[in-house]
């Protein structure tokens, strides 16, 4: 496949793009994109002051809306107030996530990780899916990241850290959960006929915000720019997977958005294989189910 262009994609003037996680780093530079290319740009964040001063930053069609998906209650009042707002949705991007936090509980009682970057992901595009459903060419776009790779096995028993808690395997499993629900979504929306498709993609790795748990040293600003910039790559350039995902016409539903190089640090985006295991129908189903019994919704 050539290098991606954006040039070449879809244009999104006009469109409804909503964005989580938009305050900072990847999600703003997405943002800020679609927003410079026309979209209507709903920055889904936790933090108001934030999530302002990223509004009027971006400038363009922006728009705040207040989400913390930590919580199941603040996903349905951003559903039920964007409905009031607007009549559909062309593009979803599930970025939002959290990073080796420590051993916490969201107030749903889901550990963190968990909670945030899968099930808030899974209940957030399931209640929004009316809005989505019947709009020509819309899209959910679930960003994942290359820690899904190191995923050997699932312990079914222990995908809430109710035996231990693990926030590297924990961070890992969620962003393999998030690969694995893109597939069973695709699936889903093929057999219910929607117009909507479900893509997934990795950024590479770029220090960001969400690094934000690590120590201080490695968070300096000065060196991250410097290792952005040698080892692995800028945020803007970690946007153009969910870029790529999100408006290329040559994007087919169920696609792993990935970079063209080995170990898949940096470069350039392209469609790449995920994590064998979200290949496995059974598993796919499982983990509906587990996040239907969770969540108590399901796709309609």
């Amino acid at each position: 496949m050539p290098i991606f262009n954006l040039d070449e994609t879809n244009s999104t003037k006009g469109k409804v793009a909503i964005v989580t996680g938009a305050n900072s780093g990847i999600g703003f530079e997405i943002a800020k994109i679609l927003s410079d290319r026309g979209a209507t740009v709903i920055l889904a964040c936790r933090n108001m002051n934030e999530g302002i001063k990223t509004q009027n930053k971006i400038k363009g069609k922006s728009l705040y809306m207040n989400l913390d998906l930590a919580d199941f209650q603040s996903i349905r009042n951003f559903c039920k107030l964007l409905k009031a707002k607007s009549d559909g949705v062309d593009i979803l991007i599930n970025n939002g996530g959290v990073m080796f936090p420590p051993l916490t509980r969201t107030i749903d009682g889901l550990e963190l990780t968990f909670g945030v970057n899968y099930i808030g992901a899974f209940l957030l595009t399931n209640t929004l899916m009316p809005m989505l459903q019947n709009v020509e060419k819309s899209r959910v776009v679930n960003m994942s990241s290359i820690a899904q790779y190191r995923v050997k096995d699932i312990d079914w028993e222990n995908i809430n850290s109710e035996n231990y808690y693990s926030k590297v395997k924990s961070y890992g499993l969620s962003n393999l959960f998030r690969v694995m629900f893109t597939l069973e979504l695709e699936k889903r929306l093929r057999l219910k006929n929607f117009e909507t498709i479900s893509v997934s993609c990795h950024p590479g790795v770029t220090f960001t915000n969400l690094y934000r748990t690590i120590p201080k040293i490695i968070r300096n600003h000065f060196l991250a720019a410097i290792i952005n910039k040698t080892i692995f790559h800028t945020p803007y350039k970690g946007a153009m997977p969910a870029i790529m995902a999100a408006t290329s016409p040559n994007i087919m539903g169920g696609e792993f958005v990935g970079l063209d190089t080995k170990n898949q640090f940096r470069g350039n985006p392209t469609i790449v294989e995920p994590n064998g295991l979200a290949m496995d129908t059974e598993l796919r189903e499982k983990l509906w189910q587990k996040s239907v019994e969770i969540t108590g919704v399901d796709l309609k």
